[in-house]
């Protein structure tokens, strides 16, 4: 048992050996001599263990495995230091949650979710979460200079999970990690100075954040106006800092791949990079330890989070093969069980609230957001609740708390806040077989005044052609009232059919605007009423059909539009339903040509039969009364009506009903969030007025419908769908004359006009 170790420690570091030193060694022989014959006459000596937790990412997912084993076998640890994954693993087992309560944790965690920078689902409103998933490509400026942070991801999902789980015991324990039921260190790197830092004291949540932050990847943690990240730049395996305590021995954890790295995703390899950098350092702690347990993860990356309990079982197996060697150099010893009783501090009342960080918000607006309040306990589920709520509203890279001038019963809370750049930048970019390739720019800037709005204009490239200035918010304040002003410029291509033959394209010009406030109905719904007001303008072909129609004509009236979406994922969505219903009535009495009440209403609904198979149903139903204008006919096919050409359907009315299975094959460049599905779709339609719809003397002849296949998936570029589908079928007289006809598109629906 390496009772000198720090003096051991400090020959590996110096290689210098002075006659203090010789001394000091002699002395400790002397003990060790007494210890062992104290040990035979019965008189053990308790020993106290210290446990060095290495980073890794995914991997340190391993160290779960190894704190069961330890629990199962009765082996007692009384310190804890931690970088990394390790800080994270570690940290959380300090603070008194046992190993099996973590494991729980960890599998149920949603990985994909606490990594990213996504509020979670239904934290924000339906407007808001349909803008954040428009464009592929979204950075902020300032000042119109493009803005890059520090790290792609801010963490701050994270640091919600750990202030839930340790926000109590922070202050049961005075912020002090040595009143921990395990004394506990966290390993981290102050980018500035590049000086290692031991972190003791303050928020635990808050030290485990800074340890977890991959340099490049995630956004590092300010604390005490450090900007720390990842301790495995500097040591990846923390067995020094053990030192600090009254360690009698120490084992290491070591979770690093002894083969190549396989992982293609940025944490696999910055953290692959870290492994290599700390290599010489690492070696040196493993000497300092008295037994090291290296978990086999080298069939994982760094990513894999969701082979949590693969890894887990790594960490079991190899803490199971390491007992025989812990058991026989701790025989004749008496394990140190003892650990620190937490006693449960009265709550404070709330003196005040302050903000900090804040520039360009109203912090009026904000205060309003806040449901605890001045003269109520401190309650850290509902401040919990009041961060998170203030994050959501996307205006904020980080948000924090801490508690200042405790005095008495009473208490400050400061809310500390990073403010986002609010100009933005956005580029979309698409492709569609009918359309070809189509570019989106949009330039910003959000948080006018502070008051959450924000001002943009957009330029998209393709069919259609479009320039669009506008004003959008889904706030007043803080009442859930949207609104949209926009004014825009046009042109579209479209194809006339007749009997379903292609006879020639024409071009259609919008000049105009719309005027829209609505009301949020809860997470999942909103509705508006507005006005819209728009110039047509026709070039049409010499074709009969268009001789009757004027070359431009106005289109002005009121409008209203509600919806309701709760699908899981706009793009790819596996589960949920969404509707949307939308009314226009163009009216003469404000100039425009035509007076005409057109409605339409979609409906799609997605639900699982298993893991991998699921069934989606939709529903598209317009009608209209009055003289319809040219431009506001429901134009079908295509996406819409598989196995038919696009526009194929140029109708006053129409009814198409969707039924589709799609089967889950794999998961592209094995990342969860890149399912592939292979797909069976069908599809009726009908597109006369539906109280006709009994009258039909052959049903055969109005009734069309399509059969396809093909595969959605959502990829780096955005989700991709291709479906080759057949229409008319039953109508030809014979196979040859199926009409066969492909739909594909790669890329993010970023366009306003379609």
């Amino acid at each position: 048992m390496h009772l000198q170790r720090p003096f051991k420690q400090s020959i590996f570091y110096s290689k210098i050996h002075t006659a203090k030193q010789i001394i000091t060694e002699i002395l400790i022989e002397i003990l060790l001599i007494t210890t062992f014959l104290s040990a035979q006459t019965g008189n053990k000596r308790p020993v106290k263990i210290g446990l060095a937790l290495s980073g890794g990412a995914a991997l340190g997912l391993a160290h779960i495995g190894v704190l069961k084993v330890f629990e199962r076998e009765k082996i007692p640890i009384s310190f804890i230091a931690g970088n990394s994954m390790g800080a994270m693993v570690g940290g959380v087992y300090a603070a008194g949650y046992s190993a099996t309560q973590i494991e729980s944790i960890a599998v149920s965690a949603d990985w994909a979710k606490l990594f990213s920078s996504s509020t979670p689902f239904g934290a924000q409103y339906l407007p808001e979460r349909q803008k954040q998933q428009r464009y592929l490509i979204q950075l902020r400026h300032h000042n119109f200079y493009p803005s890059f942070p520090s790290g792609i991801i801010p963490l701050q999902n994270v640091e919600f999970l750990l202030m839930r789980l340790l926000s109590n015991i922070e202050y049961n324990t005075y912020f002090d990690f040595d009143s921990l039921p395990i004394p506990y260190r966290a390993i981290a790197v102050d980018l500035v100075t590049g000086h290692k830092v031991e972190l003791k004291r303050g928020r635990l949540s808050q030290a485990i954040r800074a340890s977890i932050a991959i340099p490049g990847v995630f956004v590092p943690e300010i604390i005490d106006s450090m900007q720390l990240v990842d301790g495995g730049v500097q040591q990846y395996l923390p067995v020094y800092p053990l030192f600090d305590f009254e360690t009698d021995f120490v084992i290491a954890v070591v979770t690093m791949k002894k083969n190549e790295e396989t992982g293609i995703s940025l944490i696999d390899v910055i953290s692959r990079t870290m492994d290599i950098v700390g290599f010489e350092d690492l070696l040196i702690q493993k000497e300092l330890a008295d037994v090291l347990i290296e978990p086999n993860v080298d069939p994982y990356s760094h990513s894999d989070f969701s082979r949590v309990r693969e890894l887990i079982a790594a960490g079991e197996v190899a803490a199971e093969a390491a007992l025989p060697e812990i058991r026989s150099k701790l025989s004749g010893f008496e394990l140190h069980s003892q650990r620190n009783q937490i006693r449960p501090r009265r709550l404070p009342i709330i003196r005040r609230i302050n903000f900090d960080g804040l520039q360009v918000t109203r912090e009026s607006m904000l205060r309003r957001l806040l449901k605890i309040e001045p003269g109520m306990p401190l309650d850290f589920e509902h401040l919990i609740e009041d961060l998170r709520t203030i994050f959501n509203t996307m205006l904020f890279s980080d948000v924090n708390y801490s508690l200042t001038s405790m005095k008495g019963d009473s208490v400050d809370i400061l809310i500390e806040v990073q403010e986002r750049y609010y100009g933005f930048y956005a580029l979309g970019m698409r492709y569609e077989n009918t359309d070809g390739f189509l570019l989106g720019l949009e330039l910003g800037q959000g948080n006018l005044w502070g008051s959450g709005a924000s001002v943009r204009a957009a330029v998209h490239i393709g069919n259609p052609r479009e320039i669009r200035l506008g004003l959008t918010g889904t706030r007043i304040f803080t009442l859930p009232f949207g609104y949209r002003l926009d004014g825009l410029l046009c042109s579209i291509e479209r194809s006339y059919y007749e009997y379903s033959r292609w006879q020639a394209d024409y071009t259609i010009s919008h000049l105009g605007g719309v005027a829209e406030m609505g009301y949020i109905l809860g997470r999942n719904a909103f509705f508006n009423i507005g006005l819209e007001a728009r110039k047509v303008a026709y070039i049409f072909p010499q074709l009969p059909v268009f001789t009757s129609l004027p070359e431009d004509e106005w289109i002005v009236g009121p409008t209203f539009n509600l919806e309701f979406n709760n699908l899981n994922n706009f793009n790819i969505p596996t589960k949920g339903i969404a509707y949307k219903l939308r009314v226009l009535w163009s009216t003469k009495t404000l100039k425009a040509a035509n007076e005409f009440l057109k409605i339409s209403f979609s409906a799609q609904e997605y639900f699982p039969l298993s893991s991998s198979v699921l069934i989606n149903t939709g529903l598209e139903f317009g009608t209209s009364f009055g003289t319809l204008s040219w431009d506001a006919h429901f134009f079908t096919g295509g996406d819409d009506f598989i196995g038919f050409s696009k526009y194929e359907f140029t109708s006053q009315h129409k009814l198409v009903i969707h039924f589709g299975l799609d089967h889950k094959v794999c998961d592209l460049f094995n990342q969860d969030n890149c399912p592939l599905y292979l797909q069976l779709t069908s599809a009726i339609g009908y597109f006369n007025r539906l109280d006709r719809f009994l009258d039909e003397s052959n049903l055969t002849d109005v009734l069309y419908w399509g059969l396809g296949s093909g595969v959605r998936a959502h990829t780096p570029l955005g989700p991709l769908h291709l479906i080759i589908g057949a229409g008319d079928i039953g109508k030809s007289p014979s196979v040859k004359d199926i009409r066969l006809n492909y739909s594909l598109s790669l890329g993010y629906e970023f366009r306003y006009t379609k």
